[in-house]
């Protein structure tokens, strides 16, 4: 068993943020549609079909356009530390060979069984545990300390047993 204590921060929980939308298909679209801009107003002041202000505001539009998901994850990571009872304050996590992950923090408590993680993703500043879909443990870097290696193992070896097949 072993046990560590998370102090989210909105900057661990924008990290994770940008990472889950960013990895996603739409994440990239974004990026590829705002760099079509970027190209496509080049390209019309090369060819001689706007000026130089019209190239402007294509740049200027697609900054806007690329920058516009990084600002609103800013933002909700900020509102989510401050509102959400698992952010706000300390939580103690729980990770047992046999029960899974339990969260205990001031005024609840969460479970979440081996059989429910579903993956593991590393970002930068965080490691996220999904149990669903579009729902994930999320753990600053900095609050594993010496635990960093036998917790990560654990997750990995119980992934691995939910992926096995199945007799």
């Amino acid at each position: 068993m072993s046990k560590i204590t998370v102090h989210m921060t909105k900057e661990a929980l924008y990290d994770f943020l940008l990472y889950h939308a960013y990895s996603k298909f739409s994440g990239f679209l974004i990026n590829i549609l705002g760099f079509a801009v970027i190209f496509l107003g080049i390209f019309s002041y090369v060819t001689g079909r706007t000026g130089v202000k019209g190239a402007a505001f294509y740049l200027i539009a697609a900054l806007i356009f690329m920058s516009c998901t990084p600002i609103q994850l800013k933002i909700r990571a900020k509102k989510q530390v401050e509102i959400n009872p698992e952010y706000k304050g300390p939580v103690v996590y729980i990770f047992s060979e046999e029960d899974g992950i339990t969260a205990e923090w001031e005024d609840g408590r969460r479970h979440i069984d081996w059989t429910e993680v579903v993956r593991a993703v590393v970002a930068p500043k965080t490691i996220g545990v999904y149990y669903g879909k579009e729902q994930a443990l999320i753990f600053p870097k900095q609050d594993f300390g010496d635990e960093f290696l036998p917790i990560y193992q654990m997750i990995v070896r119980h992934l691995a047993a939910n992926s096995a097949p199945k007799e």
